[in-house]
C-alpha cells in the first residue's frame, strides 16, 4: 500500500511538471508569434517603402528621358540650322563665282560651278517660299540665261571661217558645250537645232530654185543694165540647174562634203551630241519638203 502511494506521488510529481513545463512552452510559443508577427510587419513596411522609391525613381528615370529626348531634338534642329546655313553661306559665294566666270566666259570652270549650284539649291526645296532663297534662285537662273545667251553668240560665229583666225575659239567652243550640258536639256537641243538650221541655209539657197527670184533678176537686169545683177542672173542660172529634180544626187553630194570638209567642226560638240547626225536628219526633212514643192509646182 505504501509502495502505491509512493508511486503515485512519483507521478503526481510528473504531471505537475509537465504541466508547469507545458505553460512554459505555451508563453514562449505566444512570445515568438508575437515576434514573429512583428518581423512580418516590419517586412511588409519595408516592402511598402522599397515599392514607394520604385515607383519615385520610375518617375524620375521618366522625367530624365522626356529631358533627355528634348535636348536631342534641340541637339537636332541646331545641327540642321547650322548645316543650313553653311550650305546658305556655300550656294552665296558659289553664284558670285558663277557670275565672274560667266561675265569672263570661263565656261570649263563655270560648266562645273553651275553644277555644283545646282546641287546646293537642292538642299533647300523646301525652303522655297523664303525671300532670301527666292533671290539666290532668281540670281542663279539670270546668270544661266547670260552663260545661255554668251553661248549661242560665240556659236554663231562657228563655220564662219572665225576659227581658222582664232586659234582658241574650237576650245573655247568645245568648253561651252560642258556649260550647255549643265544647264537645262532645251538648251542643247536649241543650239544645236540652231546650229544645223544654219547649216543648211546655204544649201537651200543654192537648191530652193524659187522662180519668181528669177523673175525679179532678171527684171533688174533690163531696167538697170547692171552688171553686179547679171552676175547673179548667171550665178542663179546655175543653182536653178542644181535645184532640178534629176539632179537630186547633187543635194547629197553636198551635205557628204559638208561633213568632210566641216570635220573639225564637228570634233567641237560632244560625240554624244550626234551632231552631224541630227543634221543630216534635218538635211532629210528639208530635201524632201523642197523636191515635194518642186513635183507640187510642174503638176
Amino acid at each position: 500500500m505504501q509502495k502505491i502511494h509512493s508511486e503515485i506521488r512519483v507521478v503526481d510529481a510528473e504531471i505537475l511538471a509537465a504541466v508547469r513545463q507545458q505553460s512554459t512552452s505555451g508563453t514562449k510559443a505566444k512570445q515568438d508569434l508575437a515576434a514573429a508577427t512583428h518581423a512580418v510587419e516590419e517586412l511588409m513596411y519595408k516592402v511598402r517603402e522599397i515599392k514607394t522609391k520604385a515607383e519615385q525613381s520610375e518617375t524620375m528615370v521618366q522625367e530624365i528621358c522626356r529631358d533627355i529626348k528634348k535636348l536631342d531634338c534641340a541637339k537636332k534642329h541646331i545641327t540642321t540650322t547650322i548645316t543650313a546655313l553653311h550650305r546658305l553661306t556655300m550656294l552665296v559665294s558659289a553664284i558670285e563665282q558663277l557670275q565672274v566666270m560667266a561675265s569672263k566666259r570661263r565656261y570649263k570652270e563655270a560648266a562645273a560651278q553651275v553644277e555644283a549650284v545646282n546641287q546646293l539649291c537642292s538642299h533647300f526645296d523646301a525652303y522655297r517660299d523664303i525671300p532670301k532663297i527666292i533671290e539666290l534662285r532668281d540670281k542663279f537662273k539670270n546668270i544661266k540665261q547670260i552663260l545661255k545667251s554668251h553661248v549661242f553668240s560665240d556659236f554663231s560665229s562657228l563655220g564662219t571661217g572665225k576659227e581658222t583666225e582664232e586659234s582658241n575659239l574650237l576650245q573655247q567652243l568645245s568648253d561651252a558645250c560642258l556649260v550647255v550640258d549643265a544647264l537645262e536639256p532645251s538648251v542643247r537641243e536649241e543650239l544645236v537645232k540652231n546650229f544645223c538650221n544654219r547649216e543648211l541655209i546655204s544649201y537651200q539657197q543654192i537648191f530652193e530654185g524659187a522662180g519668181w527670184l528669177l523673175i525679179t533678176i532678171i527684171l533688174v537686169v533690163i531696167q538697170t543694165e547692171s552688171k553686179i545683177h547679171f552676175v547673179n542672173l548667171l550665178t542663179y542660172c546655175i543653182l536653178s540647174e542644181l535645184a532640178k529634180l534629176d539632179k537630186t544626187e547633187r543635194r547629197y553630194a553636198w551635205v557628204k562634203r559638208r561633213l568632210r570638209t566641216n570635220e573639225e567642226i564637228w570634233k567641237t560638240f560632244p560625240a554624244s551630241w550626234h551632231v552631224d547626225y541630227l543634221l543630216c536628219i534635218q538635211f532629210s526633212k528639208l530635201t524632201r519638203f523642197l523636191i515635194f514643192s518642186q513635183i507640187k509646182g510642174q503638176l
